[in-house]
């Protein structure tokens, strides 16, 4: 029997399907300072031009060596296209791109055509990296998910508030966003993507009623929808939340460093596969190869579907701890 492909065991992996050995990937960002040098694109520029933001994106591959490329480095593109004030720290090349301002009148929304603005960019740096690592590579795009975009628009404290307050408001701009979510990912793998992570960072703060009413309704209509397998991204501890999520249609939950792994697998009964969640700071940024490698065997024998970093890989983190997860697989998987 042929050995799988990287795209073929990621994609299995994901889907609860056996395979021989488990995929190594990152579902979060992936560039640090090491791999925009050995790349020659650096931040901010790579934020937001397609050519160099494939480049970086593609090292995570050939030089980190991580099972599959993943774009872009941060949450705001879809905001920025419709109009909010992005920070990208154009002095810096150590920041992530942040939302400044939202909108002031909020019925100036706008819904960007998916070749537009940095969404087209992003688009086009999936193209250019299929072109780059060709089939059997997978690659993997980020996605905001429709209840952070709403809180980009609106301001993330006004629409915590209006959670209790104003809650007419906060349907009305999920109803706004999550067409956004749907038609910037569904560009995405018409550009060659394999696997759409969308992510929502604040879901663990609001709570499981809140996540109910909220955020899993427009969940379930993005992944319904999606022309691909879907993972769901929250930050934080979500597992009170992990139920809801399996019942979003999701292929794969990936959990931040604070759930149990086993715990995690437990509770999604099988639904869909869990994947993580190596500490992306306190292990992945600042321990020796040697501990990296131990915690990720500690993930691996707790059930891990898909060894992945807990949230975004620091730009400070070694190349070379990015690489002993790799190592810690194979020796992993070669032992049991």
């Amino acid at each position: 029997m042929r050995e799988l492909t990287q795209k073929e065991r990621l994609l299995q992996a994901i889907a609860c399907r056996a395979v021989e050995k488990i995929p190594v990937v990152s579902f979060t960002q992936t560039a640090t300072l090491d791999l925009m040098k050995l790349a020659g694109a650096y931040w901010p520029k790579a934020h937001k031009d397609a050519k160099l933001m494939s480049k970086l994106a593609v090292a995570g591959h050939t030089e980190a060596f991580l099972e599959a490329v993943r774009v872009p480095f941060g949450l705001t593109a879809e905001a920025a296209t419709m109009g909010c004030t992005v920070n990208y720290h154009e002095d810096k090349n150590d920041f992530t791109p942040a939302v400044e301002k939202g909108l002031l009148n909020l019925n100036d929304i706008r819904f960007p055509e998916p070749d537009e603005g940095i969404i087209g960019e992003i688009a086009e740096s999936v193209r250019i990296s299929r072109g780059a690592v060709g089939d059997d590579v997978p690659i993997i795009v980020g996605v905001t998910g429709p209840f952070t975009i709403a809180g980009h628009l609106r301001g993330v404290n006004d629409i915590l508030t209006d959670l209790i307050l104003n809650n007419e408001l906060v349907h009305r701009l999920i109803n706004s966003s999550w067409p956004v979510s749907l038609s910037f990912a569904n560009a995405l793998v018409d550009n060659g993507a394999d696997v759409v992570v969308l992510i929502e960072p604040t879901a663990s703060i609001i709570g499981s009623e809140f996540f109910g009413e909220y955020v899993l309704p427009s969940l379930k209509k993005v992944v319904s929808a999606v022309k691909a397998p879907t993972v769901l991204h929250i930050c934080g501890d979500s597992m009170p939340l992990v139920g809801m999520i399996a019942e979003t249609g999701a292929a794969g939950l990936s959990i931040d460093q604070k759930v149990n792994m086993a715990r995690a697998k437990e509770a999604v009964r099988g639904r869909c596969s869990v994947v993580g969640n190596v500490d992306p700071v306190a292990i992945l940024q600042m321990k020796k190869p040697e501990a990296v490698a131990q915690d990720c065997r500690r993930i691996l024998s707790e059930g891990t579907d898909v060894l992945a970093p807990g949230c975004g890989i620091s730009p400070y983190t070694p190349t070379e701890n990015i690489r002993s997860m790799i190592k810690a697989r194979d020796m992993y998987c070669n032992s049991t």
